[in-house]
């Protein structure tokens, strides 16, 4: 699944393309795409802002507008640099084409393909979206509270690796970097979320371990890489200790695949 990271990728590719920018032309090539008979709708609305929260993206339009995209698995955007999306346009669930193409260096054309959610909703609505009403504090925003994160985190009566998937607790982390910060933090993800510590002398583990997280997901922000120490290296030596072979598992009611090394997470 996209997680928090790639969400805010695609929003700094969008955001040059089309922000501020009039809407030429939309479609939905796509049959199965949600806005297939109401695509046409956008053309003419200017982009007043591209946001993101966790692992949804929003793009503000005017007229009291927005379009809500979830990408799920397999989703993304893309963008037209002048040799097409590298994918068939047909495929497409949603096509824009904003003014300014004709700029030198600019764009105009981007796409959507695949994804669980797209559509066109009144900007005002999404406030009384489940979803995203419910949604925590974003752990890549700006204003991220580490420690408030973390008694958030702390009051979940589920494990470690399950409270970090929870939106509803902070919202962005997804299986990759549930895995990789545990991993790093040296704490199992099996543990009650309750038994992350405070000590007297000021350390904090759910504050540490959110802190990896964060610097985690906005390092692969910035290059688009993320961190591969132990996720997916299933029966492979543990990198750390190379005393024990990485294990995996499903874990929680969805049963997301947690990767651990039983040595170094305690």
């Amino acid at each position: 699944m996209a997680e928090g990271d790639s969400l805010v990728r695609s929003a700094r590719k969008l955001r040059p393309v089309i922000d501020g920018r009039v809407i030429l032309s939309a479609s939905a090539p796509n049959l199965r795409s949600s806005l297939r008979t109401h695509a046409a709708r956008l053309e003419g609305r200017r982009v007043e802002s591209v946001e993101t929260r966790g692992k949804h993206l929003l793009i503000h339009l005017d007229d009291g507008l927005s379009l809500h995209s979830h990408l799920g698995m397999n989703g993304g955007w893309r963008v037209d640099t002048g040799r097409g999306f590298g994918k068939p346009e047909r495929n497409a669930w949603l096509l824009l084409e904003a003014e300014g193409a004709d700029r030198p260096g600019t764009q105009g054309r981007v796409a959507q393909f695949g994804g669980t959610t797209l559509r066109l909703v009144r900007t005002v609505e999404l406030a009384r979206d489940t979803r995203l009403a419910s949604l925590g504090p974003d752990i890549l925003a700006a204003n991220f509270d580490l420690e408030a994160a973390a008694v958030r985190l702390r009051s979940s009566p589920d494990q470690i690796g399950v409270a970090l998937l929870d939106q509803k607790l902070v919202c962005g982390i997804g299986n990759i970097f549930k895995s990789e910060a545990c991993f790093e933090a040296g704490i199992d993800p099996w543990r009650p979320a309750a038994s992350l510590s405070r000590s007297p002398d000021g350390s904090d583990e759910a504050v540490r371990l959110l802190g990896i997280a964060r610097r985690q997901m906005l390092d692969a922000v910035e290059t688009g890489r993320r961190p591969g120490r132990i996720y997916k290296q299933t029966g492979r030596p543990c990198r750390m200790c190379r005393r024990s072979r990485v294990r995996s598992r499903g874990q929680g009611d969805d049963n997301r695949t947690t990767y651990w090394c039983p040595n170094c997470q305690r």
